[in-house]
């Protein structure tokens, strides 16, 4: 079988699949969602619910809260992963900042199309990037705390 060097790119850039075979990379590719959003298109809103996650195959979606810029998040990145865990209302707005290429992942994408094993590894770099980003936001605190010492 050859591989397709997009999904060989993919294993090796986008956190979700590492440690997941090329091959595989490209059997979760076919049997999930894939969806294009044109630029200044909202992927969800703040305050929603939702059971899907998403991964930049291709673009940039920046996420806002209300007026304020968060983030911006770029191929490779995966976004609305707690919404996958927790089932709580999603923490920001999601805004494709230029035409982007999505994929989308859902509990029931979890639970009925993939091998445990690669099901497994998924959700552990699911919650790698949950405590990367975790760790970034307790630095980040941190720093205020001491820009801004209490009275």
């Amino acid at each position: 079988m050859t591989l397709n060097p997009k999904y060989e790119m993919l294993a090796k850039r986008v956190a979700l699949f590492k440690g997941i075979s090329p091959d595989d990379v490209g059997k979760i590719i076919a049997r999930g969602l894939v969806m294009t959003m044109e630029k200044g298109n909202t992927i969800f809103y703040k305050g929603t619910t939702g059971n899907q996650m998403f991964v930049i195959l291709a673009g940039k979606v920046s996420l806002f809260d209300g007026p304020k810029h968060l983030a911006d998040l770029r191929t490779g990145d995966m976004f609305g992963e707690m919404a996958l865990i927790n089932n709580e209302p999603r923490s920001a707005t999601a805004v494709a900042a230029e035409s982007t290429q999505l994929f989308i992942l859902s509990e029931t994408f979890f639970q009925k199309l993939m091998t445990k094993r690669v099901a497994i590894t998924m959700l552990l770099n699911i919650i790698g990037t949950m405590s990367t980003r975790l760790q970034s936001m307790n630095r980040r605190l941190l720093e205020l705390r001491q820009e801004n010492p209490p009275s």
